[in-house]
C-alpha cells in the first residue's frame, strides 16, 4: 500500500500570510506622498463632501390621489405613479388603508401593473369593495415591486 504525502498546508497559509503582510507594508510606504499640497487635498475633500450631500431622488413620484366614491358597490383611489428609475419595473404595487369615521381601519385598496419602463407613467384604480358611505379617510401605506 502506498503511502499519500501529507500537503504541507501550514507552510501554504505561513507563505500567503508573510505576502500579505509585505504588500501591506509596501502599499503603506508608497500610499502617501507627504509633500503633498494641502489645498488640493482640501479640494478633494470638499469635492467628496459635496457629492456626498446631493439627496437621491425617490424611486416613484406619486400625484393626483383622490378617492372616488361614485360607484355604489365600493370605492377606489386613483392617482398618477412616475417610474423615476432607471430600471423597467416588472412589477409595482400600490396599496392604501381605508378608514372609518371613528379611524378604525375597514379595509384596503390596491392596484398593480406590469412591465412599466423606466421613466414610465402609470395612471392607477386602487380598487376596494368596501361601500363609499363607510369610507372617511385614507392613506397610502406602500409602493412595492421589483
Amino acid at each position: 500500500m502506498a503511502e499519500k504525502k501529507k500537503k504541507p498546508i501550514g507552510k501554504i497559509v505561513l507563505i500567503v500570510v508573510v505576502v500579505l503582510v509585505a504588500l501591506g507594508a509596501f502599499g503603506s510606504l508608497s500610499g502617501g506622498d507627504k509633500g503633498s499640497d494641502s489645498s488640493t487635498s482640501a479640494g478633494a475633500a470638499k469635492t467628496e463632501q459635496t457629492e456626498e450631500k446631493k439627496p437621491e431622488q425617490e424611486p416613484y413620484t406619486i400625484s393626483d390621489e383622490t378617492l372616488d366614491t361614485s360607484n355604489p358597490y365600493g370605492v377606489k383611489i386613483t392617482g398618477t405613479l412616475v417610474n423615476n428609475t432607471d430600471e423597467d419595473k416588472s412589477y409595482l404595487q400600490i396599496e392604501y388603508n381605508l378608514y372609518d369615521a371613528d379611524g378604525a381601519q375597514i379595509g384596503t385598496a390596491l392596484a398593480n401593473i406590469n412591465n412599466l419602463k423606466a421613466g414610465g407613467t402609470w395612471k392607477f384604480e386602487a380598487a376596494s369593495m368596501e361601500k363609499p358611505e363607510d369610507v372617511a379617510n385614507w392613506e397610502r401605506v406602500d409602493v412595492s415591486g421589483f
